[in-house]
């Protein structure tokens, strides 16, 4: 039997009316975190983002920045994350970045390739340069202290997890909260496994407590009422989870985070 598609309906043609249909409607909304906040929608370029592998904050695959965003310097915890998320942009948790950190030290190894967010291969050179600046004192991106300086995107309270999503409508941060996940009590060097949420695991404390670049890290076990931050500088590189929010330092900016982002013209 022979079904034939007839032409028109009502008088109206068929052909054609479901790319009418397509065009007219909405364009998708973008990646949005708790709340109804947009996250990482801000313009980049993209040779300045690095893939992650990664769901971020909207859930959406995630990119970050190379380096601490200029400017970013010398601001206190609440000040850093408005003035990247004043950008569409948001600041990478302990996950997000400890992920793009082990995605370095692989690359750095030749066991991986890393990927700017336009699916472009980082150049061996520009590889080796993140390596040094996440391991040691080697570059200085604000013309003061060397070494990687960044607030990361984690508050430690009552033994929660607090993340930052966006900004409510009187400028305060909005925050999600989860429990903490157990991680290792002590201020030691640990290798580089993580739990799910970024931070050192129970199981992570070193047999040698010396500093071997791209190895392990210096680990400072979460302190109540304190915020995270990452550090790189002369013989270690450190995760401290005990940073008075309230601070600030010329040398202490932020990495970026983006997802579904465009393009800069």
């Amino acid at each position: 039997m022979t079904i034939r598609i007839p032409e028109k309906f009502m008088g109206k043609p068929i052909a054609g009316s479901m790319e009418i249909v397509l065009a007219q409607a909405p364009p998708p909304l973008p990646p949005q975190g708790a709340g109804g906040q947009n996250l990482g929608i801000g313009s980049i370029n993209p040779r300045e983002y690095i893939q992650v592998g990664l769901e971020g904050l909207g859930g959406a695959p995630v990119v970050i920045s190379s380096y601490e965003l200029q400017d970013s310097n010398n601001k206190n915890y609440e000040n850093a994350h408005r003035f990247v998320l004043e950008k569409g942009l948001y600041m990478p948790t302990p996950r997000i970045f400890m992920r793009h950190f082990m995605n370095v030290l692989e690359a750095k190894k030749g066991n991986r390739a890393l990927n700017y967010s336009d699916g472009a291969k980082v150049p061996d050179a520009e590889v080796e340069e993140m390596y040094k600046h996440l391991t040691t004192n080697h570059k200085a991106i604000f013309g003061s202290q060397p070494g990687v300086w960044t607030w990361l995107n984690a508050g430690f309270n009552g033994g929660n997890l607090e993340t930052v999503t966006g900004l409510n409508s009187d400028n305060s941060l909005k925050i999600v909260q989860v429990p903490l996940e157990n991680c290792l009590g002590e201020d030691v060097y640990v290798n580089l496994d993580s739990n799910s949420q970024g931070l050192a695991s129970s199981t992570s404390k070193c047999s040698n407590q010396a500093y071997s670049q791209g190895q392990n890290i210096k680990f400072w076990f979460p302190r109540d009422k304190a915020v995270a931050r990452f550090i790189a500088i002369a013989g270690r590189a450190i995760l401290s989870c005990g940073r008075d929010a309230t601070n600030a330092n010329p040398a202490l900016g932020v990495f970026a985070c983006a997802e579904g982002a465009v393009a800069k013209k």
